[in-house]
């Protein structure tokens, strides 16, 4: 087996010439994604991340928070993979900008750091979107104190039967997986974030993980973004990307303080996201309509909390 590459090595000597105050400058209100886990954030980002002006990973980070073992999770008890402002120190905090800063390009392709110096521009739009960051965003702040935030949402009818769905292949393929073996746990893994209070679910169907893990997801967003001002933040809905895709997209680069260009934001189909377990479809929800049924109760409140949060 090849040696893993080490990336923080890597990301010190490639930005050894920008110092903090030059990384706060350049990627220091980076638009970030928060949503419950198979909200359909996937296929959000990779529709964004196609726009000019903004500047992505490729992808999800999760390759960046692994070279950090303190952020793995919030402890060593692994109470949760919630992330405090605490976690992020001030070393953690500027080697983490260095990471991005590493793999970041732009809608193209083309790497920063590979563009000649001459043409790199002196501020990007970061694009960030990981589905544990819906836990983290006390964490994320401290790192990127002018973060902004795009707050996605879906029906939890269709959210929750797509967590079971894939609840139940991630434990027959090992995908989704986050965790394996957790302290008295009764299932093999945990897939997807681990949000505080996953141990009163000890026994519980998949279903009923589904729906807490739903209700938890956006419990921790509306808690977070409240305390931020309203020009922070921007909710959105699930329905409205695949409804409109072109306004929605155009709402997010207004928000966002980019100009894309019109013929960028003229949307046809969308192709499947990467992460898409089995063609979607409006009703498909309903084959698990007996459990959502009586899980009203889980996600019920939340849902009318999050309605009422994103049009205040």
């Amino acid at each position: 087996m090849p040696p893993r590459p080490d990336f923080k090595r890597a990301a010190l000597q490639a930005t050894s010439g920008y110092s903090t105050e030059d990384l706060d400058r350049l990627i220091g209100a980076p638009v970030i994604v928060v949503s419950a886990p198979r909200s359909g954030s996937t296929l959000l980002f990779e529709q964004l991340r196609k726009l000019p002006n903004f500047w992505s990973i490729g992808g999800e980070s999760h390759a960046i928070f692994r070279e950090f073992p303190h952020l793995r999770a919030e402890n060593a008890q692994l109470d949760s993979m919630a992330l405090t402002a605490a976690h992020a120190d001030a070393r953690t905090a500027d080697l983490l900008k260095r990471l991005f800063l590493l793999f970041v390009r732009d809608h193209t392709g083309q790497r920063f750091l590979e563009t000649p110096q001459d043409l790199r521009p002196g501020q990007i739009c970061l694009l960030e979107k990981t589905p544990r960051n819906a836990l983290n965003i006390p964490f994320l702040l401290n790192v990127f104190p002018r973060a902004r935030f795009v707050f996605l949402y879906r029906d939890p009818r269709e959210n929750i039967s797509s967590l079971i769905e894939a609840w139940t292949a991630g434990l027959r393929t090992g995908g989704f997986v986050t965790f394996r073996n957790l302290p008295d746990w009764h299932l093999p893994a945990w897939c997807f974030l681990l949000p505080r209070g996953w141990r009163a679910l000890q026994g519980a169907s998949i279903p009923e993980i589904a729906a807490f893990q739903w209700a938890a997801s956006n419990a921790a967003i509306i808690e977070s973004l409240r305390g931020l001002e309203r020009t922070r933040w921007h909710a959105m809905t699930y329905a409205d990307l695949i409804a409109d895709p072109s306004a929605t997209l155009a709402s997010i680069a207004t928000f966002s303080g980019t100009d894309p260009g019109a013929g960028a934001l003229q949307v046809g189909d969308m192709a499947l996201s990467h992460s898409t377990v089995s063609p979607p479809k409006a009703d498909k929800w309903q084959r698990h309509a007996s459990e959502l049924h009586d899980l009203e109760p889980v996600y019920g409140p939340i849902w009318t909390e999050i309605e009422a949060f994103a049009s205040s």
